[in-house]
Order: structure tokens, then sequence, then C-alpha cells
């Protein structure tokens, strides 16, 4: 199948989708498929347009404004246009990263939008502390509402990577059940990284839990450095690995912090995973999480898994089989966990096997793929047999 995948920013690298496209579209290319890639993102000239339009004295409201804003979503709709008049008469489909643009001169070629959340799941996630859509106003998200409607109502399909999420668009955009997929994603890195399950631990090991996510307190990586604190009263000289934020407050005693390692180089590449592979637990108390990559990652190295029972998390953390999940900001049941993993290795082995096999029996890019093509192929049979 020819495909035409759009997308804000370089769909080839590790920084876009946090490494989620890159996976998909080397996967895509692994099954046989012929995908060119088009970056849509605004620069120079438009993207100074695009900030000018959006301006905000308040930061985060510009950040939003020109995220999700009019004017932006018609220039990237304008670079996607670019596109499509370069490819569409020679692709099946077209598969459009999130919604934040429109595809206007596609013709007959029928097109698939990826989304790993919505507005409306933004709006939801306001409450849990999600800060995306706060800044704006009821009438600009009523507007972004619209043009995000408009781009799903016209898709063949939508493709999400959380049941939580395809609820969304059927129950918030009133979308037909049958045009909404899960398709789940797998680790944004080579499976041949990740060590054989079972690894034996030096008996002088120390007692390690990882955090991995950009967007700290959103993660609930406030909520863990607190827990982390009694944890060590428990079990002293237990540390903590903070891997994605590009800063933090004062650390602590035990606190190590690794920065936002940039996956597309080796060095943070390789620090990432030692830190996997040097952790016990994983931990992520997020409150707001349409999906959650780094559960996944953190499964593939066998780790058990520490999060919220909320959003779209106990999809990929089973309670008391592969890890355990929490009430969103249970300072006390979070630590009750984390105590319990790590005073306890043969349970954290046993519930990381589980995670482990879990993960490689669900949650692969080679099966996210067959999911996109048993929507797709039908729907590019038909629209090639109306064309003919």
């Amino acid at each position: 199948m020819k495909i035409l995948f759009l997308c804000e920013g370089d769909a080839e690298t590790w920084t876009c989708w946090s490494g989620s496209s890159k996976s998909l579209v080397e996967h895509l290319r692994a099954d046989g498929h012929d995908v060119t890639c088009g970056n849509v993102d605004l620069r120079g000239v438009d993207r100074l347009a695009g900030a000018a339009a959006t301006f905000s004295p308040r930061r985060k409201r510009w950040t939003a404004r020109f995220h999700l804003g009019a004017v932006p979503f018609r220039l990237r709709s304008r670079n996607a246009a670019v596109h499509i008049a370069a490819h569409s008469r020679r692709v099946d489909v077209i598969l459009q990263g999130g919604a934040t643009y429109e595809l206007r001169n596609r013709g007959t070629t029928p097109y698939f939008v990826c989304c790993d959340s919505n507005i409306h799941m933004s709006m939801h996630g306001v409450a849990a502390g999600y800060r995306d859509a706060a800044p704006l106003s009821r009438r600009a998200l009523a507007a972004v509402a619209r043009r995000e409607l408009a781009v799903y109502r016209d898709a063949a399909g939508i493709f999400t990577l959380s049941d939580r999420v395809r609820r969304s668009f059927i129950d918030d955009f009133g979308l037909p059940e049958d045009r909404v997929h899960t398709i789940l994603a797998g680790p944004n890195f080579p499976e041949d990284r990740t060590p054989p399950i079972g690894r034996p631990r030096a008996a002088a090991h120390t007692p390690t839990i990882l955090f991995v996510g950009r967007q700290f307190e959103r993660k609930g990586g406030d909520l863990l450095l607190r827990a982390f604190r009694s944890v060590r009263q428990r079990i002293p000289h237990t540390r903590l690995l903070i891997a994605g934020p590009r800063r933090l407050p004062d650390l602590e005693p035990g606190v190590t912090f690794l920065g936002d390692l940039d996956k597309n180089q080796p060095g943070g590449w390789n620090a990432l995973v030692a830190a996997y592979k040097g952790a016990d637990v994983f931990c992520l108390p997020t409150r707001f999480e349409p999906f959650g990559i780094a559960f996944i990652e953190a499964m593939y190295f066998g780790l058990p898994c520490v999060g919220t029972d909320a959003w779209a998390v106990p999809e990929m953390v089973v309670d008391g089989e592969t890890g355990f999940t929490v009430p969103v900001d249970d300072l006390e049941g979070l630590t009750d966990r984390l105590v319990r993993l790590l005073g306890d290795p043969a349970l954290a082995a046993r519930m990381g096997q589980a995670g482990r096999a879990r993960a490689e029996h669900l949650f692969t890019w080679r099966m996210t793929v067959q999911r996109m093509m048993d929507a797709m192929r039908p729907i590019v049979r038909r629209a090639s047999a109306a064309a003919t």
C-alpha cells in the first residue's frame, strides 16, 4: 500500500510524537508498505505569522493558541495541501497525525486520522491537572472542537492508541463506533535493546525507582517525590531516577536527575536503556494519560509498574498482576505499593515477568500495523474500485 503520512514534525525522528511516528513508519515499511512522510509544521514566515496572530503575554496561553488556534490551523492546512498536491496521485491512502490542520485537496483519496488524544480529552484533563487546554476560553475551545469534528467527520476512520480515547471520540464527538479503531502501540525503541527476562540482580544492588516523563507535574512527579521521602524512611538507600524533564527544583538525597534524554543521540539512548536496566520499579503516578508509552517500555524491560487507576493506565497496568494502580494523588497508597515492591524482590520479579508477557502479547508495533491494515484495506479497495 502507498501511504502519505502527514504530521507536525519530522515523522522519522524520535522527537516527533515521542518517537511513536518513527516507530510506526519503520514498521509500516517493514510490512512492505511504501510510506512518504510530510511535515506540516510551521517554519520561517509562516511560524512568525502564526505566532503573531495568537500572541498573548501569558506564555501558556500563547502556546495553547499557537497549537490550537485558527490561523496556525489554516497555515498547517496549506502546508498539507502542498504535500498532497505533490503525492496524492501516487498514494492509496493518507494518514493524518492529529487534527490541528485539514486536508483540503485530497480529491477521492481516503484518509485516516491517528490520535493520541483530542480536545474533549484535554478539557476533561484540566480538572486532573492537564494544562494544555486550560488557558483557552470556552469560546476558543468550542471553535477548536468544531474544527476537530470537521476533520474527524470526513475521515474514513480514526485510529486511537487506547480504548479510553476511542470512547471519547464516540461519546464526545458522536462518531460511529465502527469508524473508531483502537490500535495500541509498542515501545519506542528497537525491541532488540530489551534485555532477557529474569536477569539476576547483584547482591549489593541498590533498590531503585524510575520515573520517565517530560511533563513532570502532569505525570505526578511531584507526588512521587513526596512518596519517595517516605519510602526512604522505611527502605534506606533507595534511589530515584528521573528522566524526561529539562529541569527540576533542587534535588534531595537519593534522587538522580537524568534530564531530557535525546533518543536521536547515542548517548541519550544509552542513558535511557541503562536507567531501565538499573531500575527495580517503574513509577508514573500520572494525573492525565490518554495512553503512556513509558509504561509499555518499562514492561518490555521486565519492570513492575505503579501508576494511577485513571484514564488509559489500567489498559496497560493490570492491578495486582503486572504492578499496582492507585487513585490519582493518593500519596499513602503510592508509598505503600512502592514499599511492597521494593521490599519483596520475588513479587517484583513475578509482576515484571507478567508485564513483559503482556507487552509482548498486546503492545507491539507489528500488531499495531496489522490492526491499521485491517481497517484500511477495505476502504482502499473500495476507493480503488470506484476510481476505475
